[in-house]
């Protein structure tokens, strides 16, 4: 992964964003605050346009939030320079730069790593595991901490404080970021919950991409939570009215995720599904189910393991974490012999896992012929969509994906679309166990527990994840074009040759911002024939 700063075109960057943003002007006091702790310069560039958008909406100044400490610098990423971050926010136009992470080392010698006022010790506790987790690479933390733990809660709590002051000075129109978990991310999100400050959070992927939250009623929970209430609502009132007009462009989207990589997968032959008849399908079922030791004539559930210390605990979930929902669900299956279980490790769980749990769990269960455990990227695509029937995840993208092929999925938690009526999603651990119960039961009799709406309703959410919730911008190079030179130098020449005036970037953000919508769109959703008219002239050129 290439640092923010790499190679000779930054230095041509900074020339051309210095002279591209120039002179602002901004209303005293009017902020809109944006963090660049990001190492990979997508992810920063994505996050200072789209504050810088709302800038010019709000007539607001920029101020970035930007630092790291050790820990991170050495779980999260390779390197990361705060000053080349520096250099890239002046070049953006920044009226100020923090560093966040020298202010709570300050604190830390002042103060020392007292309690954080302003949070409550639910939201705090939350964060500091979820960070824990992932800083520790185990699925769940030990019974008695050591001091590098105590250490990082007390980091987390300096954290909280800090962001508390800053927010408290700057009173922000609002906050953008690129991520909102763990620590340093997540208690910048939850102080702006508090003090009723929108949220946008910038989606890697696409050209660009956004989620928001915006103050409203009083939050029930974590800024996940609160986002798949929004995002059902929205599609219930916005894109399920629109379905017929919608049709051909879901219909379209879900033919090119046939040929691309989801969560799963990786580039490459491995990941095209190419399947065109129920026969191959059948015939390539078989060849898997005689590579595993399976019963070909038995149903097939698929469980999609997660990344076992990946934001744990930041959405609704059913279980404590991955790895007891992991190992409960496969004691479930190895007393249910009348399908077969495919249970699948996560691709980067090396990554994530430092203890072998996933290894651990195939050996307990070594001798269930009715059950087989892989390791990443073992299955090509083909191979795995022909053999599934029933997919199992908590929040895995592959609950949207299978879905609009027909194939039903079962979540032990919520994702962004688990309001959509993507899925069948579980509340309680007996929900979840009664869900797998049914689907058993149905399989294995032929049947299948995919609802009647849910394919097109998945295609659907495909279609507003990649088109109508994918936003074009002449500045702004496509994520696929990768972090290096070849990205730089396509910015910079955006940067010197492409002006402001009608970047559709900057309607989408404007009625995303007047009608507190919860996502950055493409389309107007609520004006029906404009939407019409836009689809019509798109389709009618291509």
């Amino acid at each position: 992964m290439s640092a923010v700063g790499d190679g000779e075109q930054f230095e041509r960057l900074l020339s051309a964003a210095s002279a591209y943003w120039g002179k602002r002007h901004h209303r005293p006091g009017a902020c809109v605050v944006v963090e660049a702790m990001q190492q990979d310069v997508r992810l920063v560039v994505r996050n200072l346009l789209l504050a810088n958008a709302i800038c010019d909406l709000t007539s607001a100044r920029l101020v970035v939030l930007t630092g790291t400490d050790r820990e991170l610098s050495g779980v999260l990423w390779e390197r990361f320079d705060v000053e080349r971050v520096r250099r890239l926010a002046e070049a953006f136009g920044a009226a100020e730069i923090i560093d966040v992470h020298d202010l709570v080392d300050r604190r830390l010698a002042d103060e020392g790593d007292g309690p954080a006022a302003g949070i409550g010790s639910a939201a705090l506790e939350a964060l500091e595991r979820a960070t824990l987790l992932r800083l520790s690479r185990t699925p769940r933390l030990p019974g008695v901490e050591d001091e590098r733990h105590r250490a990082r809660r007390g980091r987390s709590r300096a954290l909280s404080a800090v962001y508390d002051r800053l927010f408290a000075e700057l009173s922000p129109v609002a906050l953008v970021t690129g991520q909102v978990d763990y620590d340093q991310w997540g208690l910048a999100v939850e102080t702006a919950m508090r003090r009723d400050v929108p949220i946008v959070h910038t989606q890697s992927g696409g050209s660009m991409g956004a989620y928001a939250l915006f103050p409203g009623t009083p939050a029930a929970g974590t800024f996940h939570e609160e986002l798949t209430g929004r995002l059902a609502r929205y599609f219930d009132e916005c894109v399920w009215p629109q379905r017929n007009l919608l049709r051909p462009g879901a219909e379209l989207v879900a033919w090119r995720v046939k040929g691309e990589r989801g969560s799963w997968w990786r580039g490459g032959s491995v990941n095209s599904f190419e399947l065109r008849t129920e026969t191959e399908r059948r015939q390539l079922r078989g060849h898997g189910c005689d590579r595993l030791g399976l019963d070909p004539d038995r149903p097939i559930v698929t469980v999609f393991q997660h990344a076992v210390s990946d934001a744990v605990g930041t959405n609704r979930e059913v279980f404590e974490d991955f790895a007891e929902w992991c190992a409960e669900t496969a004691e479930f299956a190895a007393d249910e012999d009348a399908v077969n279980w495919l249970f699948l490790d996560h691709p980067e769980q090396d990554r994530h896992d430092s203890t072998g749990h996933f290894a651990a769990l195939a050996g307990r269960h070594a001798r269930r012929p009715h059950l087989a455990f892989l390791p990443r990227q073992a299955l090509s695509k083909n191979m795995l969509w022909s053999m599934t029937d029933v997919g199992v995840t908590v929040r895995g993208r592959v609950a949207c994906e299978l879905p609009a092929f027909g194939i039903p999925v079962i979540q032990a938690g919520w994702s962004p679309w688990s309001g959509c009526g993507v899925s069948h999603v579980a509340e309680t651990r007996a929900d979840y166990w009664r869900l797998l119960a049914e689907a058993v039961s149905r399989h294995t009799k032929g049947e299948s527990v995919l609802a009647p709406e849910q394919r097109e309703r998945a295609r659907l959410w495909l279609w507003l994840r990649r088109s109508g919730g994918d936003v074009s911008s002449p500045l702004l190079p496509h994520w696929e074009l990768g972090e290096g030179e070849e990205y730089l130098r396509a910015l910079s020449v955006s940067m010197r040759h492409v002006e402001r005036d009608g970047d559709p970037l900057h309607r989408a953000v404007r009625r995303m911002w007047e009608r507190r919508d919860p996502l950055l769109s493409r389309f107007d959703f609520r004006d029906p024939a404009g939407l019409a008219e836009a689809l019509t002239a798109s389709r009618g050129a291509s």
